[in-house]
């Protein structure tokens, strides 16, 4: 549910930015949290995709822990027969909640320091940070559920935009391919 309350975040900020012309829900796209990527072989397996009758695009984490490694996420849609960019997404970083800026998480939690890379975990780090008040202000492993709706497009920029390009907007691009022309 995390993934498609950013998505929705990111799409509203991001029109109101001038970026995009409509959000998820302008063109009735419907996000739906279907879990992880174990979760998408049952849909492979009782060939869910097909019997929908209506596009699909997934977007999942890369659980890298470097920038080198190869995402077993993205190994696994290939294996199922997917295409990467036609139906699958997998992000440059580690997890949705490396999409958190520390700086976001600094001024929503007054007096944390935070650090934290692309590829670092960055919910453990939310998790096990040493100050316990600080720590549930954080929200612990809910980080993303609490903080990542909260950040300004700005902050959002500073995660997605690596001044080359716009990670969001490849998504959005990518699953807006997908609705049938009109």
């Amino acid at each position: 549910i995390d993934d498609a309350n950013a998505m929705h975040h990111n799409a509203t900020l991001y029109k109101q930015a001038g970026l995009i012309e409509h959000t998820f829900e302008d063109l009735n796209i419907n996000i739906i949290p279907i879990g992880g990527c174990d979760s998408v072989k049952h849909w492979i397996n009782l060939d869910l995709f097909t019997k929908l009758e209506k596009p699909f695009f997934i977007f999942l984490d890369s659980d890298k822990p470097d920038p080198v490694s190869v995402s077993l996420n993205e190994t696994k849609l290939l294996n199922y027969g997917l295409a990467s960019g036609t139906d699958f997404y997998i992000t440059k970083k580690r997890l949705l909640e490396n999409y958190i800026h520390p700086t976001a998480l600094q001024r929503l939690v007054p007096n944390s320091v935070i650090t934290y890379t692309d590829f670092d975990h960055a919910k453990n780090f939310c998790k096990t940070y040493a100050d316990d008040t600080i720590r549930g202000h954080l929200g612990g492993s809910k980080v993303a559920e609490k903080h990542y709706c909260s950040q300004t497009f700005d902050e959002l920029r500073l995660s997605w935009f690596d001044g080359t390009e716009d990670e969001f907007i490849i998504l959005y691009q990518a699953i807006n391919a997908k609705i049938p022309a009109q």
